[in-house]
């Protein structure tokens, strides 16, 4: 994984608030960890698993979880491996 698939990847908007997290905190932890695989945050791969999102609140979509789990998966697997 690149500091450019970080950057440009999409999530769906879940249909239900409680299957979703809050878009602006998962944006704001891809961004960390762009940052962290470019070298200029610190990152590491349990700070990926142990992150927790809000849910987006109620009549508000947000990004459906399951697809944001999956690519914290990937990009904690990523960081494992360096």
């Amino acid at each position: 994984m690149t500091p450019e698939d970080v950057r440009d990847v999409t999530f769906s908007r879940a249909l239900l608030s409680k299957n979703s997290y809050d878009e602006a905190e998962v944006d704001a932890f891809l961004d960390r960890i762009e940052a962290t695989l470019r070298g200029e945050d610190t990152l590491t791969p349990d700070d990926i698993h142990d992150v927790a999102f809000t849910h987006p609140g109620v009549g508000r979509r947000g990004y459906t979880k399951d697809e944001v789990d999956t690519f914290l998966d990937k990009a904690a697997a990523t960081l494992e491996a360096r």
